[in-house]
């Protein structure tokens, strides 16, 4: 009897822990779905299951629909000595667990439709909708040529698209707003702004457009040259109506770096002129309409990626500023919580010294975060109550750096439902 009853409290010991215990200390990643590329190849991992869909590719940006059943990615053919890229676009469905290809030389701005399983994306500057309805078979249509860039209308009727108004560098840019119909009407299109280039100035293009929560407000940059794009860009901020227009800022060409507040009138960005990420880079704050900046990185450190919490909190990822160190010698950073109201922030990551943590975004009160060393790289999460840490995903694809700025997206993309 004594032997049954210790052979019990051994399988209790053993077994429990794994299945209880634990999971008030661990972030609840049951219901969470991301893809993520890994030695290049596309993977999902659903809770804590992982499945490879492609195998021996060069896969990047997977990018969710609306509903969670397709993932889009590219995928990159190179020839030897790296001399020739193309990007063919891809589809992946969930439901079907097949892969189709849609389009070759495809630029990484693809863009889902929000709550509609249609993309828009670009190739050799002309736009194109791809309807993944059954009924439609994938019906891919060519809408207009000559985009500089475009983003899809928060109602989904349609685009917002910048053109250049001729081919002079320093013409000015024309802001249209195109309205899709039915397959057999063609779109109607309508000029939305003209954003006026002054004769010494030098803008080629813009960036994508994102709405205010209230959609009364449209921020988005004005593009030099590619050469003097890598140094500063223009955070611009337009009304709906088309009645206001405001340049505020001088950034990096990065369209993470500039995000609006979940609810409120904040539009948060990450300013600072020079092509070097961990160097002279401040996340601010603009209050709309009133158009009052506050800065919130403090003396002596730098910011490099931030995500809206909610309307009072934003999560960052900072380093000390070291201005005097190699490009790759300087500090790694840590994810920070700030609080608008009271501007203090407390270090919520606590990565090896030679770690650093990027990429922070929060979902379902979690926080996830990529974790990298330079050499490899890692997805974390911790509960915002008790912060314990857990590796979720190890070992996916560095992303590509640009003078110490990473572009996790390329790698990584975390599935958060409905958008709009």
């Amino acid at each position: 009897m004594k032997k049954i009853i210790l052979l019990t409290i051994i399988l209790f010991v053993t077994i429990v822990p794994f299945h209880f215990p634990f999971l008030a200390d661990t972030p609840e990643t049951n219901n969470i779905k991301a893809a993520f590329i890994r030695n290049d190849d596309l993977w999902i991992k659903m809770g804590n299951r992982e499945r490879k869909i492609t195998h021996g590719e060069y896969v990047r940006y997977p990018k969710w629909s609306h509903d969670g059943y397709w993932i889009a990615y590219l995928k990159v053919n190179k020839q030897e000595g790296n001399s020739f890229v193309t990007n063919d676009l891809w589809l992946y469905s969930l439901k079907m667990d097949k892969q189709f290809k849609v389009k070759t030389n495809v630029n990484n701005n693809f863009q889902w439709a929000p709550r509609q399983n249609k993309m828009g994306f670009l190739v050799n500057n002309d736009l194109f909708v791809l309807n993944t309805e059954p009924t439609r078979h994938f019906l891919v249509t060519q809408i207009t040529n000559n985009i500089e860039n475009f983003s899809w209308l928060p109602n989904r009727s349609g685009f917002l698209t910048s053109t250049k108004e001729n081919k002079q560098p320093n013409s000015d840019i024309i802001l249209s707003k195109i309205y899709l119909r039915s397959d057999q009407q063609k779109p109607v299109f309508k000029h939305f702004y003209t954003v006026q280039v002054g004769e010494n100035e030098i803008y080629v293009s813009t960036s994508q457009f994102k709405w205010s929560h209230d959609k009364k407000w449209i921020s988005f940059l004005l593009n030099p040259t590619a050469s003097a794009s890598a140094d500063s860009n223009t955070l611009c901020l337009l009304s709906h109506d088309g009645q206001a227009f405001q340049r505020l800022d001088e950034m990096l060409n990065y369209e993470d770096w500039f995000e609006w507040a979940t609810t409120k009138g904040f539009l948060g960005y990450i300013s600072g002129f020079g092509r070097e990420a961990n160097l002279n880079k401040q996340l601010k704050l603009v209050n709309v309409p009133s158009f009052n900046k506050e800065l919130y990185t403090p003396k002596g450190y730098v910011d490099q990626g931030f995500f809206w919490k909610n309307d009072r909190t934003i999560y960052v990822s900072r380093s000390k500023e070291n201005k005097k160190a190699h490009l790759d010698e300087r500090p790694l950073p840590n994810l920070y919580e700030i609080n608008i109201s009271t501007q203090k922030a407390k270090q919520v990551s606590y990565p090896a010294k030679n770690e650093g943590d990027f990429a922070p975004q929060f979902f379902q009160s979690q926080l996830f975060w990529v974790r990298t060393d330079t050499q490899t790289a890692n997805i974390f999460a911790s509960r915002t109550e008790n912060r314990k840490e857990i590796q979720w995903i190890k070992n996916i694809s560095l992303a590509s750096a640009y003078y110490a700025r990473w572009n996790w997206d390329e790698v990584f993309s975390l599935y958060k439902g409905e958008q709009f």
